[in-house]
């Protein structure tokens, strides 16, 4: 297996993120400042309106070449394509740093201060949480019934059924949450945290485990599309636990797989399959067969800390995207 290269953007600023739309033409890359924009991977772009003080946020629909840019100023801007004009969404003061669009795209959910806000796909406010005792961190839709939501924040997690006036589950540790997911199957709520810690929430037992042990706070999580396995950044190691079982990785011993000098920063499962691509701070871009080997099976090293990694929807191929404002595009020929 190889990494080949292929066509880079530079977009000038630290990124945030950059995702492929669901079709896969088309890429869209949000920098810390400046203007977001559409690439097509090759020699086409266009930038789009940015929000005042810095952007936030990126959020791609999960079936259409639709997406929205959050950001400084309390507003989204929806696109429905990856030419056309922005409706612009006031919805609220506050920084809106985190946006994900429900499992069946109907919905989208953001982080306003301390509230939780979900618009239907127009930009009509459906419900706003009540607030939080702390800025929403993260947040995350349950795969498998799309009413229900999870938010990470200062003490751990919340769990939102749309309408509601309190969590119908919360799981608190005392400690801040920085990034949620929530598994496809619906079982895990995981949480990576300020302290070295991942907290993993079995859901419908009402049972929480606490994972220490990593070198730093943990800003990198991804679990696989067939909810077995959870790889964890925290150090120059990803580690990968065992989730099947009636109580996933407790007492069990995790994979450690090698390649990066310093801290993972990015990772992703590519779905139905066991490769993990992982960014560092180092610089590398590695692919793993996660199941196969503790040690990459492709590896590129690029100019620039590697903060945001993403999978094709359809092809063998990643994007990478650096602290200094660059993206590239890199086929995985197996």
């Amino acid at each position: 297996m190889r990494l080949t290269a292929g066509p880079v953007f530079d977009a000038c600023e630290h990124l945030i993120s950059a995702r492929w739309l669901a079709g896969g033409k088309f890429l869209v890359a949000v920098p810390t400042a400046g203007a977001p924009v559409v690439w097509d991977g090759a020699s086409h772009s266009r930038e789009l309106g940015h929000h005042g003080l810095g952007n936030g946020c990126l959020a791609v629909h999960p079936s259409a070449d639709v997406f929205v840019t959050g950001g400084a100023d309390g507003k989204i801007r929806m696109y429905s394509g990856p030419e056309t004009p922005a409706v612009e969404v006031a919805v609220g003061r506050g920084w809106i740093d985190r946006a994900r669009w429900s499992p069946d795209g109907s919905k989208l959910a953001v982080g306003l201060g301390k509230h939780l806000v979900v618009l239907n796909r127009t930009g009509e406010v459906l419900w706003k949480s009540p607030a939080h005792k702390s800025t929403v961190c993260d947040l995350a839709w349950n795969p498998v019934q799309s009413d229900q939501l999870a938010v990470a924040c200062d003490g751990g997690a919340h769990l939102w059924t749309i309408g509601g006036e309190e969590p119908f589950a919360r799981f608190d540790w005392g400690g801040a949450s920085l990034i949620i997911t929530w598994s496809p199957d619906g079982r895990w709520v995981i949480t990576g945290d300020q302290t070295p810690s991942v907290h993993l929430y079995d859901v419908p037992r009402d049972f929480p485990l606490h994972i220490q042990g990593y070198e730093s706070k943990v800003k990198a999580i991804a679990i696989s599309s067939n909810s077995r396995r959870l790889a964890t950044g925290g150090s120059p190691l990803v580690t990968v636990w065992n989730c099947t079982g009636k109580t996933g990785p407790e007492n069990t011993t995790p994979r450690q797989l090698e390649g990066h000098d310093d801290f993972c920063l990015a990772l992703e499962y590519r779905s139905g399959s066991d490769l993990l691509v992982s960014g560092g701070a180092d610089g590398r871009l590695l692919v793993f067969e996660a199941e196969q080997s503790v040690r990459p099976r492709a590896a590129y090293l690029l100019d620039g800390e590697v903060v945001t990694v993403a999978w094709h929807p359809k092809e063998p191929r990643v994007i990478a995207g650096t602290s200094s404002g660059k993206m590239q595009i890199f086929d995985v020929v197996m």
